[in-house]
């Protein structure tokens, strides 16, 4: 038995040990060990499983796969540059390019612009360098970062397409309740992903009042966007890319009606 094995091939008389009360409620419940005692919920978190942090941080990393390698996760970063550069000038150049930059809401919307891109661009450089050690979604400080700034800068181009005081309070109400459940993390994927469709409505809608031709522009370009990121495994991990790269047609769409 496993008592002779630690005792020696010498069997010797034990003392009598000490007899506790959780001995007896294993005793009652059936239980050979304190290990299918804690299984049945007996012990509760009291008991813990004797397996060295070694193997728990190799059992966590084992569950943790990314769908991109550390060099999407580069490209992923370094693709969010050519939207935040027609920004930048929009802001240092107006007038440059034709429609961008030439009234206020076209600085709005560029500052918009600007102020997510610090937020999404490291979060991927984070997912890059620490590639496999960390989740890129669950309890992921940085994405909840990178959401919470979409529905942000979302807010201040919804005020820039519309110029009206009003939308601008409704799609901050909306905004920011989607941004308060994300920064807490008690939504589902594809809540956080239908909020923010509603926040990319937010700014695009107020297009119909403006050019009815431009808005089925604006639409087209972001399900032209959306669509790869959507289908990123079926890209095999390149679709995050694109999309980011097809935001520059949305933007541009977008200053159109600013």
């Amino acid at each position: 038995s496993r008592c002779f094995g630690l005792l020696g091939s010498e069997p010797r008389v034990s003392p009598k040990p000490h007899f506790r009360p959780r001995d007896a409620m294993l005793s009652k419940a059936g239980c050979r060990d304190e290990q299918s005692a804690q299984a049945m919920g007996l012990l509760g978190d009291s008991v813990k499983k004797s397996s060295g942090n070694t193997d728990v941080n190799a059992s966590e990393a084992r569950k943790i796969a990314p769908q991109m390698n550390p060099a999407q996760e580069v490209c992923n970063a370094l693709t969010m540059l050519p939207t935040a550069c027609l920004a930048l000038g929009a802001l240092l150049a107006p007038g440059s390019l034709p429609g961008v930059g030439a009234s206020l809401g076209d600085a709005v919307l560029a500052l918009a612009i600007l102020l997510h891109l610090p937020f999404s661009f490291f979060y991927h450089i984070h997912c890059a360098l620490r590639h496999g050690q960390v989740d890129p979604v669950e309890n992921n400080a940085f994405l909840k970062l990178d959401l919470v700034f979409i529905h942000i800068a979302g807010s201040f181009m919804a005020l820039a397409t519309s110029r009206s005081p009003a939308w601008f309070a409704i799609v901050v109400a909306f905004n920011g309740v989607s941004a308060y459940r994300t920064a807490l993390w008690c939504n589902s994927a594809v809540e956080r992903r239908i909020c923010r469709f509603g926040c990319a409505l937010a700014y695009m809608l107020p297009i119909i009042a403006i050019d009815l031709a431009l808005f089925a522009w604006a639409v087209l370009a972001f399900l032209l966007m959306a669509l790869p990121f959507v289908l990123n495994q079926h890209l095999r991990g390149w679709g995050h890319s694109l999309s980011h790269v097809l935001l520059t047609p949305l933007a541009l769409c977008l200053f159109a009606a600013a």
